[in-house]
């Protein structure tokens, strides 16, 4: 079924189906999650992590290093979009189990590592469904080292917003 240009690329099919049902669930599981952090928090968190990961895939994905297509090819349409919308609720998580098990010291090491290790995963699962088609010599490695930055960053935001200093317990 050829859609139109702006909505999807190519055809509205798994990968697509994939990303709406992640989201589905995602914020769902977030709904009716014991509320921890206040809404100013939340809310900020959400932001953080849909755009620093938008502003990440639009230089490494884009045209200035075009190392690898979101969903059926280069062209930015809605459902590439979309998919920001996965970021958000997975840069809360992060910091809601953070907050929860009050990581701190060298944790905080092994706690940024696992996370990084688990979006490394779901990327895969994403890559085999079909959102992400790397070119040239890219891959889940280089992923790696990235998620460890932005989750280090996440953190170090999250003490920002909420006045606690990088070193005290959340």
């Amino acid at each position: 079924m050829q859609g139109p240009n702006w909505l999807y690329e190519k055809a509205f099919d798994w990968n697509d189906w994939f990303v709406l049902g992640c989201i589905a669930f995602l914020y769902s599981a977030v709904y009716l999650m014991p509320k921890r952090l206040s809404k100013s928090t939340m809310l900020l968190i959400f932001l953080f992590s849909a755009t620093f990961a938008s502003i990440l895939d639009n230089s490494i994905g884009g045209h200035i290093f075009d190392l690898y297509d979101i969903m059926d090819g280069p062209a930015y349409t809605v459902m590439d979009f979309t998919l920001y919308f996965l970021y958000a609720p997975f840069g809360y998580f992060f910091v809601y189990f953070y907050d929860l098990f009050r990581v701190r010291g060298l944790l905080r090491v092994g706690y940024v590592v696992l996370w990084s290790g688990f979006s490394v995963a779901f990327e895969l699962l994403c890559s085999l469904v079909g959102v992400f088609h790397y070119k040239d010599a890219y891959g889940l490695h280089y992923s790696f080292s990235i998620y460890l930055f932005v989750q280090s960053a996440t953190i170090m935001f999250y003490h920002y917003i909420t006045d606690r200093p990088l070193g005290t317990s959340p």
